[in-house]
């Protein structure tokens, strides 16, 4: 009787034993099976939300700045500088079209690549929504470029590209070697294909690059036009331009045009020229912008022609593109615009800034 019980005993414990270690297995299957679908469900997450990253990380941020807020302007040399102030009154005109109820800061490097950097590195500390800026220096520009990236700023370029645009978002400027080409024709018309002639202008920049490219290309089909000196102008000012202009008319007593690749310095040269008893005509001048001060200059004579660029416009067009960008619509990456011949007979049709 007692071994029967016995047995009967260690049946159950058995059978119980066997009971919880199924029940343990059981329970870690379902663990197991939980973290597996916990995983699969955080991947798809994970992959839903790269699929639609544009539009969490970067549609809807944009929009939260599409309006309002700050942009940082800098520019080389906006007091004396006719071009560039007629940029930022674009901003200015753009940000009044497309985004009202935003401002401005204002930046102008006095034509030193390096204060621009310093103002610029300012502008990111500030936490500006967009950069729009033209570059003193096309390849300098990059460290500031970089630096407003890993702030997560959007940069706009007017006028002058960088050297390395990929971090750029969008760059509008003129067709700078039209405006080369066009002063250069006009120069080689007016002189009758031949005579000595000297360039003015400064350096640095992919915009003076291709000005200075177009003249050469075109003198190349016109040998007895020579080149008797290249004035480099440093800091940007009319003060440097009568300088210069007054020491080439001292070493060069024949010189018959000077090609400038800004109607700012045209200013100086008109001044110098008549400071040393020249008259309009006697030397042929040609520039490029097409600013009021360099019309002025076509009507009384003193320069042949300008190469008129739309300054305005690319300022306006640089808000624009901020705005579409800000609201996550596609931007243009590179916008160039036409420019335009200005002599005495375009004067009539043209509207000078």
């Amino acid at each position: 009787m007692k071994r029967k019980m016995w047995c009967v005993l260690l049946s159950a414990v058995l059978a119980l034993s066997l009971f919880a270690g199924c029940g343990k297995s059981s329970s870690e299957e379902t663990k197991a099976e939980t973290k597996k679908a916990e995983e699969t469900k955080k991947a798809e997450e994970t992959k839903k939300a790269e699929e639609t990253g544009k539009e969490t990380a970067e549609t809807v941020a944009k929009e939260g700045q599409a309006e309002g807020g700050v942009y940082g302007v800098a520019v080389p040399n906006v007091t004396s500088s006719p071009f560039y102030n007629a940029c930022v009154t674009g901003v200015s005109e753009g940000i009044e079209q497309f985004d009202p109820t935003a401002t401005t800061i204002l930046c102008d490097a006095g034509g030193d690549s390096q204060k621009q950097l310093d103002q610029i590195e300012d502008l990111i500390q500030q936490g500006v929504k967009a950069l729009i800026l033209i570059p003193i220096d096309s390849v300098s520009i990059s460290t500031a470029i970089q630096s407003a990236k890993e702030a997560g700023i959007p940069v706009f370029l007017m006028d002058t590209s960088a050297a390395d645009d990929t971090d750029v978002v969008s760059t509008v400027v003129s067709n700078n070697y039209s405006a080369g080409e066009i002063a250069a024709k006009a120069l080689v018309e007016k002189m009758g294909e031949k005579g000595k002639i000297i360039t003015m202008h400064t350096t640095g920049s992919q915009v003076i690059v291709e000005r200075m490219q177009a003249l050469e290309d075109v003198l190349k089909d016109y040998p007895e036009i020579e080149i008797v000196q290249d004035q480099i102008i440093n800091n940007g000012t009319i003060e440097e331009s009568v300088t210069l202009m007054e020491n080439s008319l001292q070493s060069i007593p024949d010189l018959a045009g000077v090609f400038t690749t800004g109607d700012t310095f045209a200013i100086g040269i008109a001044s110098a020229l008549e400071a040393n008893g020249y008259k309009p005509g006697d030397v042929t001048v040609v520039s490029v912008d097409g600013t009021k001060e360099g019309c002025d200059l076509v009507e009384k004579g003193w320069v042949y022609c300008t190469a008129a660029q739309l300054a305005k416009q690319m300022g306006v067009q640089s808000v624009e593109s901020a705005v579409k960008y800000f609201k996550g619509e596609t931007v243009e990456k590179f916008i160039e615009l036409d420019c335009l011949r200005v002599t005495e007979e375009e004067l009539s049709t043209y509207e000078a800034y």
